[in-house]
C-alpha cells in the first residue's frame, strides 16, 4: 500500500553520484547471524581507529517490498562505508515479531536501533526495551505521537507527506494550464482511513493547485488504496462522472487503479499519482500517455538521514530539530531521465 513509505528515489546508482552513496566495495568480510526474520549484512573490514569505532546498527522494517529493500540497501551502503555492520529484521507488521527482533538485537549489543514502528501504541513498549538497554532509538517513517517523544527517541526521519502531494500538484497545475485552459474537473482516490499521512498528501495536492491559480472542481473523492479494489472504484467514478478530465491518487495502489481504469475505459483522462515502483515508472514511460506524473518517497535519503541521527546520538550530540522531513522525488513525462535513473537503480 505504501502509506508512509515509498517511496519513494533516484535509484541507488543515481544517488551515489549525488554524494550520499560514495562507498566502494571492500575485501570480503566476516558476517554476523541475522536477527530472526531478518538478513545480515557483512561489513567491509577496515582498520578501526580510535576516532571511529565500527558500529553495529539494528534496522527493523515493516515488510519486504521494494521500498524496504531500498531502505536496507541505502543503510547497508552508508554503514559499510564507515566499516560497520547492519543487522536487519522484518516485523511483517506484527508487534510480536517486532518485539522479538528488537530483543535479539539488544542481546547482540547493537549500537543504535533504527525502526519503522508497527504502531504508535504497540511499538512504544518495544522501543523502550532498547532505551532501557542504553541503546539510542531513531524512528524512520510513520513517526508521530509517542514515537517522536524525545524521552523515547533521539531522532525521527520521514517523508514530508504534505510535499509529496504538493509536488504532484505542481506538476498537475502545469498540465492543466497547458491542456485544460487552467480549469479541471477532478476525481480523487484517497487513503484517508488508512493513515493520517494520506490526508496530508491530499491537502498538499489541493494547496498546490490553489497556489497555482487553478480552478479546481473536485467532482469525486472516494476511498481506493489497494489496486484490486481501487480499479472498480475508479471505473465507477468515471462512469458516474464523465465530465472528470483529471484524476489523482494518494498512494501506489490508488495510482495503479486509476491507470488501469482509464486504460480500460478508453477515455482520455490525465492521471497523476503518488508513490513510485517499477510498475508505476513503466506507466510514466508508456506510450498511452495516461500517467503524467507521480511523486515517490526517498527511502535511501530517509534511512541515511536516520543513520546520521543515530551517529550523532552515539557521539552524545543532540539532533536539533529532532524530526527531519525528507522531500520526495517527482517522476514525470517531462523528465524521463529521472524515471530511467530510477529503473536503472533497480537493475531494470
Amino acid at each position: 500500500m505504501k502509506i508512509g513509505k515509498f517511496v519513494p528515489r533516484l535509484g541507488v546508482a543515481a544517488l551515489a553520484s549525488a554524494a550520499l552513496l560514495l562507498s566502494g566495495c571492500g575485501s570480503p568480510a566476516a558476517t554476523t547471524p541475522a536477527a530472526p526474520g531478518g538478513t545480515e549484512t557483512p561489513a567491509t573490514q577496515a582498520p578501526e581507529t580510535p576516532a571511529a569505532k565500527a558500529l553495529t546498527i539494528g534496522l527493523v522494517m515493516l515488510q519486504g517490498d521494494e521500498y524496504f529493500r531500498n531502505i536496507e540497501m541505502g543503510l547497508q551502503e552508508a554503514v559499510q562505508a564507515d566499516g560497520g555492520t547492519v543487522i536487519a529484521a522484518n516485523s511483517t507488521n506484527d508487534p510480536g515479531t517486532e518485539a522479538s527482533a528488537v530483543q535479539n538485537m539488544i542481546q547482540r549489543q547493537i549500537d543504535a536501533l533504527l525502526i519503522q514502528p508497527v504502531s504508535g501504541d504497540a511499538s512504544v513498549a518495544t522501543m523502550k526495551l532498547a532505551v532501557d538497554a542504553g541503546i539510542p532509538v531513531i524512528c524512520y517513517g510513520n513517526c508521530g505521537g509517542p514515537t517522536v517523544d524525545p524521552t523515547l527517541v533521539k531522532g525521527a526521519a520521514q517523508s514530508d507527506n504534505t510535499d509529496l502531494g504538493a509536488a504532484t500538484g505542481r506538476a498537475a497545475a502545469e498540465y492543466i494550464k497547458a491542456n485544460l485552459d487552467g480549469a479541471a474537473k477532478i476525481g480523487i482516490l484517497n487513503c484517508d482511513s488508512a493513515a493520517e499521512t494520506c490526508k496530508l498528501r491530499k491537502a498538499g495536492f489541493k494547496a498546490a493547485l490553489e497556489e497555482a491559480g487553478i480552478k479546481a472542481d473536485y467532482v469525486a473523492d472516494q476511498e481506493g488504496y489497494l489496486a484490486d479494489k481501487a480499479t472498480p472504484v475508479a471505473t465507477n467514478m468515471l462512469s458516474a462522472s464523465p465530465e472528470i478530465n483529471l484524476l489523482w491518487a494518494a498512494n501506489e495502489g490508488g495510482t495503479v487503479g486509476l491507470v488501469t481504469a482509464v486504460k480500460a475505459s478508453g477515455n482520455r483522462v490525465a492521471v497523476f499519482g503518488t508513490d513510485i515502483s517499477e510498475q508505476i515508472a513503466g506507466f510514466v514511460l508508456a506510450e498511452d500517455d495516461i500517467l503524467q506524473a507521480t511523486t515517490g518517497q526517498d527511502p535511501v535519503g530517509t534511512v541515511q538521514a536516520a543513520y546520521q541521527m543515530a551517529k550523532n546520538a552515539i557521539a552524545g550530540q543532540a539532533n536539533d530539530p529532532i524530526e527531519q522531513l525528507v522531500p520526495g522525488v517527482t517522476y514525470s513525462r517531462a523528465d524521463t531521465a529521472t524515471v530511467e535513473a530510477y529503473l536503472a537503480g533497480l537493475g531494470g
